[in-house]
């Protein structure tokens, strides 16, 4: 039995990232800036690239930075629409609630990505996997870099997952695979999950792995979850690598500093300053003599005259 490719994906990026804080309390984990991509643009471009025609992505906490975020992801061709919640309806309940609207009203399976994550993969063979088998989920895989930071996947014979195990010590024999935030749900899946707040593993993987039809398929590149400030920090470096990026609208003095950082909109660096390893950004401020190393400063916070600041991340609500 062949099943029809996904031609329409689902962003998921309505949650409130409480590790997140106090980040999350100025601008949505999804739309913090990546050196000038906001992260749900990964999602976003992966989603595009498995070959969907439409783009819904949720959203629900400070939504207007969500629908500028979205603004900014340009994809010639691609119909890109939000899914405003008025109360925060979970994993799953985002998808129903989507479902109701219309705006998954092609009757073949979706494609589900987290949009809080760094991906860089082909998703392929969960695609290919989803069209050949009779699956009514298909997770895509990859081995575990860190079994005791993240629940462990358990694959058996012919792709089927046996198991979802807490994050430990992986028990002798077992060669544990992680979620990285994607997957195939079924129409059949789909259409089963009530438009109420609900997460993913109670109405999307539990049903599926009791039918013995929850399968995975490894998928080859790299993730990196970023859940906490410090997660943000190190996936803004690992994009920037040594280099500088400067939002056009940012003013940066000639004779400030600046090595593997990233100055964003409308944020303010003075003269005789040093950022390093670091993200200045949504109107925040350096002022003159101040140093900034491996820190965040988001919105209407700033580092005051002469001040160092290393390790920290400062963030204002009312950015």
């Amino acid at each position: 039995m062949t099943a029809e490719p996904p031609r329409i994906a689902m962003v998921l990026a309505a949650g409130r990232g409480l590790r997140m804080r106090p980040l999350s309390d100025a601008v949505p984990k999804p739309a913090l800036p990546l050196a000038g991509d906001p992260v749900v643009a990964s999602a976003v471009r992966l989603a595009a690239a498995a070959g969907v025609r439409r783009i819904v992505v949720n959203c629900w906490h400070l939504a207007d930075h969500m629908r500028r975020a979205i603004g900014e992801v340009t994809l010639p061709g691609i119909d890109l629409e939000l899914s405003p919640e008025r109360e925060l309806m979970g994993t799953a309940g985002g998808l129903a609630l989507a479902r109701e609207r219309g705006l998954l009203d092609d009757r073949g399976p979706v494609l589900v990505i987290n949009g809080d994550g760094l991906l860089d993969s082909t998703l392929q063979p969960m695609l290919d996997r989803h069209a050949s088998d009779e699956d009514l989920v298909t997770l895509g895989l990859m081995p575990h870099p860190d079994p005791s930071r993240w629940s462990r996947v358990c694959l058996g014979s012919g792709g089927l997952v046996t198991g979802i195990l807490a994050p430990g010590i992986p028990r002798s024999g077992e060669r544990p695979f992680v979620y990285p935030g994607s997957m195939v749900v079924s129409r059949q899946s789909l259409d089963a999950i009530p438009a109420t707040p609900c997460e993913t593993p109670d109405r999307i993987w539990w049903p599926a792995l009791a039918e013995g039809r929850l399968g995975g398929a490894v998928v080859a590149g790299d993730w990196r979850e970023i859940g906490t400030p410090e997660d943000y920090l190190s996936a803004v470096l690992h994009v920037l690598g040594a280099e500088k990026v400067v939002d056009p609208t940012a003013e940066v003095a000639r004779s400030a500093r600046l090595r593997a950082a990233y100055v964003g909109r409308h944020s303010r660096i003075h003269e005789d300053t040093e950022i390093t390893e670091s993200v200045v950004a949504e109107g925040a401020a350096v002022r003159e003599g101040a140093r900034v190393v491996r820190s965040v400063l988001l919105g209407a916070v700033e580092a005051s005259v002469g001040e160092t600041i290393i390790g920290e991340m400062r963030a204002s609500p009312s950015c």
